[in-house]
């Protein structure tokens, strides 16, 4: 009798130890009635009944990232692989559908993101895969997302992380890329030697101002000294203009005759058809006739 008693005392412990069933953060269980799915039990202390229920099937409720690698042909006839990161998690509500909706969930979200991703990249160039990693993640979310839902599965985010061409592809990127950049800076250069080529002949259109200002002002002071000059000699000796205009182009004659013959260097290779007064005379009577013409 003893015996018994202790008997049904053990079956009684185990029976309520085998009813308490401690979930932990972040996971939920599936409860199946004999064989049936009946309800799930969530983090913390639940009851079960034993024999009857029984916890079937352990669902992860953190965030998910499943990492893998695609091989797509552009519409160009080019093979890329892409290196993809999903990140995903079960949606609480729907725990049935992620426990029993698919039997190998991975390899399933795998097959439809591998899928969607070629289906994209066939209608694209290998240029345009490169520069349109949003238009793809836009394409992925907009086409994945209620088909994972229905599997009780929700996407946080989807990455690209890296776009890997062929490396003759890559070489003759790269060869496209450096000739643009030295048309750029032969451009550049050009530009530059044009802004040169202004700027020096504006400085020399600058300075041919000035020097003409000059000019014009020394010829106005040599204008204004000679008849000053002239008005002080007709006042002192009484001469005519055209005498006292005759001396100072005399005195200008012989100042440059000094200077030509006084030249340091030896070089002077000035000849002078006749160099004596009259010569000189002749000269200013040439260039009285063309004043008064």
């Amino acid at each position: 009798m003893e015996t018994i008693f202790v008997v049904i005392i053990v079956v009684l412990v185990f029976l309520l130890f085998s009813s308490v069933k401690i979930v932990k953060q972040q996971t939920a269980f599936t409860v199946e009635t004999l064989g049936k799915f009946s309800r799930v039990i969530m983090p913390g202390l639940n009851l079960v009944i034993p024999v009857v229920e029984i916890s079937a099937r352990k669902i992860n409720l953190s965030t998910l990232s499943l990492d893998f690698s695609i091989l797509a042909i552009t519409s160009d006839k080019v093979n890329i692989s892409i290196d993809t990161a999903l990140i995903y998690k079960v949606v609480p509500e729907k725990i049935y559908q992620a426990a029993y909706s698919l039997d190998n969930p991975v390899s399933t979200i795998k097959a439809l993101v591998e899928n969607i991703i070629r289906a994209f990249v066939a209608t694209q160039t290998h240029e345009e895969v490169i520069r349109s990693r949003d238009e793809m993640t836009q394409y992925l979310t907009v086409h994945l997302t209620e088909k994972i839902e229905n599997f009780g599965y929700h996407i946080d985010s989807f990455q690209f992380r890296d776009i890997v061409l062929p490396k003759e592809i890559t070489d003759a990127m790269s060869r496209v890329v450096a000739s643009k950049r030295l048309q750029e800076a032969a451009q550049n250069e050009a530009e530059a030697e044009y802004i040169r080529s202004v700027k020096t002949a504006e400085a020399q259109k600058q300075t041919r101002l000035l020097q003409g200002e000059g000019l014009a002002l020394e010829r106005k002071a040599i204008i204004e000294g000679l008849s000053q000059s002239i008005q002080e000699l007709k006042s002192a000796t009484g001469v005519t203009s055209e005498s006292v205009m005759s001396l100072v182009m005399l005195n200008q004659y012989i100042d440059m005759l000094r200077n030509v013959t006084n030249d340091k260097t030896g070089n002077t290779k000035t000849v002078f058809i006749n160099p004596t007064a009259d010569g000189m005379q002749a000269i200013m009577q040439q260039m009285s006739e063309m004043l008064q013409k």
